[in-house]
C-alpha cells in the first residue's frame, strides 16, 4: 500500500472554523452595520418624534384656540341673554295679539297693566325646584353670592331627604321698574308633591287662582264652620283657611303666567307610573285654563351623563355619545307621551351645586369639572323660553277679561 501525501489544508475550512469564534470579522462587520443602522434608525426615530411632538403641540394650540373661540361666542350669547332678561318688557312684541291692540304695558293706571312675569314651579318632592331657582339667580347675575332675602327663603335639600320647601314662597328674580317700564320676574316655589292625592290636586287649583300670601303653608283644614252650611257639602280636600289668601292680590299680576313642572332627570323613570295620571290631569286642567305653553325642566343631567358614561365606558367615545343622546331622546319621548307637552318646552339642565353639602368626593370632582358656561347658557335659554311662553297666557287672559263678565276667567 502506497502512502499518498496528505492534501493541503483547505483555507476555506480554516476560515470557516475561525468564523465560528467571537472574533469573526464577517459577523463583526454585520454587527457593526447593524449598530450603524440602529443609530440611524434611532436618529430617524428621534427626528420623527420631534416632528410628531411639534405636530401635537400645533394640534393642542389649535384645539385650545378653537375652545377659546367657542367659549367667547358662548360667553357673548350668555351676556346677550342676561341683558335681554334684565331689560325685559312684557308684550312689547306680542301686543298685536291683544283685542283692540290694547298695550297694557304702557298704561300703569290700566287694571290690566302687567308689571311682572309670574312663574310657578311644581313637581315631586326633591326634584330640584329650589335648586333650579338658585341656579337662575346665579346664572342671571353671574354671581355665586345670593341676596340675603333669597337665601333666607330658599330651602334646598338633597333628593333623599324627607322634604325641602314646605311653604308657598315668592321670590323676585328681577324687580319691576315702573320708571323705565321694565317688567319684573317673580318665581313661586311650591311644596313638593308626595302623595299625589285629592288634597294636592286641590292645592294645585288654589295656587293657580293666584291670590296666595307669601310664606304660607297651603294645606286643608279639617274642621267646618257651623254657620257656613255649604261647607258640609264640600270634601275635606276642598277646605282651605281664609288666612292663606291675599285679598289685595287680584287681576293679571296675581295669577301665575306660566307653569313649570320640575322632575329629576337622572331617575330611571322621570315620572313614576303610579304618578302619571296625577300629572297628566294637572296638565289638562292647566291647558283648559289657558296655559297652552307648559314647560318641563329635567334637572341633574350631570348625574344622568355620569351614570351613562360608566355604563358605556368600554365602547368608543363617538358611539358612547350617540347612545347618550339616544337615552335622552327616550326620556323626553316618555315625558311627551305622559304629559302631552311640546318637545320644544322640555329642558334638560344641570343645577349649580353646593360642594360642601356633598360627601361624595368623586361626585364633587365631577361637578367641579363641568363647564359653567354650559350651565349658564342652558339655564338662561330655558328662562328665556319660559318668559316668552308667559306672554301667550297673558294675552289670552286679558282678551278673556275683555270679552266676558268680570271674574269669569277663574
Amino acid at each position: 500500500m502506497i502512502d499518498l501525501p496528505l492534501p493541503m489544508p483547505d483555507w476555506r475550512t480554516e476560515n470557516k472554523n475561525k468564523n465560528l469564534g467571537n472574533d469573526n470579522k464577517y459577523y463583526n462587520n454585520i454587527n457593526f452595520l447593524k449598530n450603524i443602522n440602529n443609530k440611524e434608525t434611532l436618529k430617524d426615530s428621534t427626528i420623527t418624534s420631534d416632528i410628531n411632538s411639534s405636530r401635537n403641540d400645533d394640534l393642542k394650540e389649535s384645539m385650545i384656540s378653537s375652545a377659546k373661540s367657542t367659549s367667547l361666542i358662548k360667553l357673548k350669547q350668555i351676556e346677550d341673554m342676561r341683558q335681554k332678561i334684565l331689560s325685559y318688557k312684557l308684550l312689547t312684541e306680542k301686543a298685536i295679539f291683544l283685542n283692540n291692540n290694547n298695550n297694557t304695558t304702557t298704561n300703569i293706571n290700566d287694571e290690566n297693566f302687567v308689571e311682572k312675569c309670574n312663574i310657578i314651579l311644581f313637581g315631586p318632592s326633591g326634584s330640584g325646584k329650589s335648586s333650579f331657582i338658585k341656579s337662575l339667580y346665579r346664572s342671571l347675575y353671574n354671581s355665586a353670592i345670593m341676596p340675603p332675602e333669597v337665601m333666607d327663603k330658599l330651602i334646598i335639600k338633597g333628593k333623599y331627604y324627607n322634604e325641602g320647601t314646605i311653604n308657598f314662597t315668592k321670590l323676585y328674580l328681577v324687580p319691576t321698574n315702573k320708571n323705565n317700564k321694565t317688567s319684573g320676574i317673580t318665581l313661586c316655589d311650591t311644596r313638593g308633591h308626595k302623595r299625589m292625592d285629592d288634597s294636592e290636586w286641590e292645592q294645585f287649583k288654589i295656587m293657580l287662582e293666584g291670590n296666595i300670601k307669601d310664606g304660607v303653608n297651603i294645606s286643608q283644614r279639617k274642621e267646618r264652620t257651623p254657620k257656613l252650611l255649604w261647607e258640609f257639602w264640600k270634601k275635606d280636600s276642598e277646605l282651605f283657611p281664609k288666612e292663606i289668601f291675599d285679598s289685595k292680590e287680584t287681576g293679571i299680576n296675581s295669577v301665575p303666567h306660566v307653569i313649570v313642572f320640575v322632575f329629576d332627570g337622572s331617575s330611571d323613570e322621570i315620572i313614576q307610573s303610579e304618578d302619571a295620571k296625577f300629572y297628566k290631569d294637572l296638565v289638562n286642567f292647566s291647558k283648559n285654563k289657558g296655559y297652552q305653553e307648559i314647560h318641563v325642566v329635567m334637572t341633574r343631567i350631570d348625574i344622568f351623563e355620569k351614570n351613562a358614561n360608566k355604563r358605556f365606558k368600554n365602547i368608543h367615545k363617538s358611539e358612547r355619545v350617540s347612545k347618550l343622546n339616544l337615552m335622552k331622546d327616550e326620556k323626553i319621548e316618555k315625558v311627551i307621551d305622559i304629559l302631552g307637552v311640546n318637545r320644544a318646552n322640555i329642558h334638560f339642565i344641570e343645577n349649580y351645586h353646593d360642594d360642601e353639602n356633598d360627601n361624595d368626593e368623586e361626585e364633587v370632582d365631577f361637578k367641579n369639572n363641568k363647564n359653567n358656561l354650559e350651565i349658564d347658557y342652558h339655564i338662561l335659554k330655558t328662562l328665556s323660553d319660559i318668559i316668552n311662553s308667559s306672554e301667550l297666557f297673558i294675552s289670552y287672559y286679558i282678551n278673556q277679561k275683555q270679552t266676558c263678565l268680570a271674574g269669569c276667567f277663574f
